[in-house]
């Protein structure tokens, strides 16, 4: 068919022939395969999520408490366990960009599911503190991996209107393995031998082994293999994974592999240095957006105040058993927030959702705040059952507004040549702010106490008031058409193209 082709204002090549039939509509819902491939990959993130909160759960357990912190120095071995973790996370998120551009998505997801469970046997059978440190160094970098490289493969074999949703399950799976290990932690709490706090090590391993074996199962990237010119497999991994009721022919598929190659080929002599992303303005851009969003997330305390959960709790004067049995229904809290966050993504958008999250964010910490001056080692039953409230109230902002979004957006905006290597400015800017909040946290507050909250509350208003003004919105976008977003061309209009262009047949 003739087809003409214009360049539009917007930096989009457009094919437009208005006799031709536009493509089908989008389902309102992912393929069920589509949805299962995203649940096993995010076994991944289940498993980062048990392996960041099984040291948590360590602090309110006798046995490892007589073991590793009798001495003096017990706040200084709580923080090195909790710094060592964030260190070890920003070295896997860069390592990732490496692995997930050479061998591809799927050979890095394996990668740190074996890196995770070498960590969890050397954390069973810890002698010492230095031991245990350095199995949470291991966890770390099997963390920052899987951090960095599992919303990429997702965003990658997402449909553009259900993204988020899809995106969204790696957040909803991870606080899933935050709420099992905390149940083990509180099942093992009645556990009397000392065999007591390596059993949540030992379940580790195991569920580390189960996702590597299940990573396996699933199919690489199809833009992943775009980029290896091996476009025949990736097309049909695109129409399996897209096929819906609505589009028998995976036509829409079709037609996104058309999109996907003509962007690929554009940038296909690019570099992948992140010196590039530095020295291009577009590019510069991004990773401004992507080291902003999680420094909001670590600046608002989220993960201080989880790390040391027990700890907390404990100050106000809850027994072990109540600290533990407090944290899961925190973290089951977080779980229902997040998934409601995942539905509500696609329609609300993913800027909205972070500044709202911001300015609720900053009202709790400071609430919490007041409350923690006023109460906090008192036996004012009133003002310290409000003070437990309001560690529930933040958790509900959180959950509700910003959990799945920052890794939607951070995954979302970076091209496909770029994407491993871009999304480490976000995860790194995350494990960086998280050593430097969570190396002093055990002994700031057991110092300067609430002051430290006015460290968040500040943080959080200022990275909340840049979102507000240099964040672009993405939702519904293709990740190719994304581009436009931050001055970037895009060679293909998805919305231009014709059923002509993308014939095909019904599976059989």
């Amino acid at each position: 068919m003739a087809v003409s082709e214009t360049k539009s204002e917007g930096h989009m090549t457009e094919f437009v022939d208005d006799e031709a039939p536009e493509l089908p509509k989008q389902s309102r819902f992912p393929s069920l395969l589509n949805f299962r491939i995203i649940i096993v990959a995010a076994s991944s993130s289940f498993i980062f999520g048990y392996g960041n909160n099984a040291a948590a759960g360590c602090f309110a357990q006798e046995t490892f408490i007589a073991k590793f912190l009798s001495g003096s120095n017990a706040n200084a071995i709580i923080d090195a366990i909790n710094a060592i973790f964030f260190g070890g996370g920003f070295i896997g998120t860069i390592v990732q960009g490496y692995i997930s551009d050479g061998y591809g998505r799927r050979i890095c997801a394996l990668m740190a599911a074996l890196l995770m469970t070498i960590s969890g046997v050397l954390a069973a059978a810890s002698t010492n503190p230095a031991m245990f440190i350095a199995s949470r160094a291991i966890t770390g970098i099997a963390g920052g991996m899987i951090m960095g490289n599992t919303p990429v493969y997702m965003s990658e074999i997402a449909p553009a209107h259900t993204r988020g949703l899809l995106v969204g399950m790696h957040a909803t799976c991870l606080i899933v393995g935050y709420i099992v290990c905390g149940i083990a932690a509180l099942g093992f709490n009645f556990v009397t031998s000392p065999i007591q706090w390596r059993l949540q090590f030992i379940m580790l391993t195991g569920f580390s082994l189960i996702c590597a074996i299940a990573v396996l199962l699933i199919p690489e990237s199809p833009r992943w293999y775009v980029e290896q010119d091996r476009i025949e497999e990736a097309s049909a991994i695109m129409e399996r994974l897209h096929r819906t009721k609505a589009d028998p022919s995976a036509r829409m598929a079709r037609a996104e592999m058309l999109q996907i190659v003509a962007q690929v080929h554009a940038e296909k002599g690019l570099p992948h240095s992140y010196s590039y992303i530095l020295s291009n303005a577009h590019l510069r851009k991004r990773a401004w957006c992507s080291v902003v969003m999680f420094a909001m997330v670590q600046s608002s305390g989220l993960l201080v105040m989880f790390n040391l959960m027990p700890i907390l709790f404990g100050a106000l004067g809850f027994d072990a058993t109540l600290q533990l049995g407090l944290s899961i229904v925190w973290t089951t809290v977080a779980l229902i927030g997040g998934t409601v966050n995942a539905l509500i993504v696609d329609h609300v958008g993913r800027v909205k959702l972070l500044i709202i999250g911001g300015c609720l964010l900053v009202i709790a910490t400071s609430i919490q705040c007041a409350l923690q001056k006023t109460y906090l080692h008192s036996t004012y039953k009133p003002g310290i059952n409000a003070s437990v409230a309001f560690y529930f109230i933040f958790i509900v902002f959180y959950s509700f507004s910003v959990d799945t979004v920052v890794y939607v957006y951070n995954a979302e905006i970076w091209p496909t040549h770029l994407r491993a290597k871009g999304v480490t400015f976000g995860l790194g800017s995350y494990f960086i702010f998280g050593v430097i909040y969570n190396s002093p946290a055990a002994q700031a507050f057991g110092t300067i106490g609430w002051k430290y909250y006015i460290v968040f509350i500040c943080m959080t208003a200022f990275c909340t008031i840049l979102i507000l003004l240099t964040f672009p919105e993405t939702k519904g976008l293709t990740l190719e058409e994304v581009n436009i977003k931050f001055g970037d061309s895009v060679e293909v209009s998805l919305n231009d193209i014709r059923l002509d262009d993308v014939k095909g047949t019904p599976e059989t």
